[in-house]
């Protein structure tokens, strides 16, 4: 007699997930195999008794680009649930992605931050938490000033309003507590996005800096402002959503010093 949860891991993307295999539910199709992701981060899986391990894990592998967003999508409602720490293995957010912090101190080399397997490599001199969060805080800054700066050049092809020679839009990155984004009208525009933004998936940031730059024709959201945003991207609605939804909490990250961190 088989007994369960037979537990085992299953690595996708150079992520380990641990996974519980248990036989099907007595509702359920007695052929058909469920897969389901636990409050603790734990893939449950229902399979018949006779199934096969390397069936299972091909199963796995064809669902991993589900699963892996099914676990960035948990991440980024969970990981700024509470105060962050900027401490080993914590995770942390960069364009949609979850990545657990790899700090190593070393004097001899320098202050950096890389992403390496799956994990963000930062390397200090000294690694007290506001040492953590002050390289990751400007790094995320550089991270968003190159990135939103790309993406907004790359609208030009889709909006004729802005005079894209003569007057670009001018970039500004600002921590922000209530909004995402905000367009400024003078002799040449100014898209403000929160820096906090770098860290949602990038069909997001698309949406906010699509969105600022539709005000430079439209200063209101009216049905002419969704009226232009609808045909260069028509699932904006489902953006918009998934950024309230499972992003909002980034507006209100607090910095070490409001957590009272313990170097």
């Amino acid at each position: 007699m088989h007994s369960f949860p037979k537990k085992f891991n299953f690595i996708y993307q150079n992520h380990q997930i641990p996974c519980e295999l248990y036989p099907p539910h007595h509702l359920t199709k007695k052929r058909k195999i469920s897969i389901s992701l636990t409050h603790d981060m734990i893939l449950k899986i229902r399979a018949p008794k006779q199934t096969a391990h390397k069936d299972i894990m091909t199963i796995l592998e064809k669902h991993g680009s589900w699963i892996s967003q099914q676990i960035d999508k948990r991440h980024a409602k969970q990981t700024h649930s509470k105060p962050l720490q900027y401490t080993q293995g914590e995770e942390h957010l960069f364009i949609g992605h979850s990545y657990p912090l790899e700090i190593e101190e070393n004097i001899h080399k320098k202050q950096n931050i890389q992403i390496i397997n799956q994990k963000l490599h930062i390397t200090l001199h000294h690694t007290p938490p506001l040492k953590v969060f002050a390289l990751l805080d400007s790094w995320y800054r550089f991270q968003a000033l190159e990135l939103f700066s790309k993406r907004i050049m790359q609208m030009h092809s889709v909006i004729p309003w802005i005079d894209w020679e003569n007057c670009p839009p001018l970039l500004r990155i600002k921590k922000m507590t209530s909004r995402w984004g905000s367009y400024m009208h003078r002799d040449t525009g100014i898209v403000t996005l929160n820096q906090h933004l770098i860290k949602a998936p990038l069909h997001c940031i698309n949406y906010v800096i699509l969105h600022e730059l539709c005000h430079a024709k439209e200063p209101n959201h009216s049905k002419r402002f969704y009226a232009l945003i609808a045909p260069i991207m028509p699932h904006w609605k489902s953006h918009q959503s998934q950024l309230q939804q499972q992003y909002g909490a980034l507006l209100h990250t607090p910095t070490p010093t409001e957590n009272s961190s313990q170097s």
